[in-house]
């Protein structure tokens, strides 16, 4: 089922890893970002980014509140 709205790669960027690119239309996840999702063809020249490192730093307890 694809999504409405404006097409476009999230950049879930991680700690310790590689960063990973989901294609807003489909939800497909790559280790690198295409002009076009290689699962549903949707044009994908934006990306917007998940801090999903704050979660992974604060899970090992990188990010003191003191």
């Amino acid at each position: 089922m694809k999504k409405t709205g404006d097409p476009h790669w999230i950049r879930h960027a991680h700690i310790w890893g590689q960063d990973e690119y989901e294609c807003s239309e489909c939800g497909a996840v790559f280790g690198r970002r295409y002009p076009s999702c290689p699962s549903c063809g949707a044009s994908l020249r934006r990306v917007s980014d998940r801090e999903d490192w704050l979660d992974e730093a604060a899970l090992a307890d990188i990010l003191d509140d003191d």
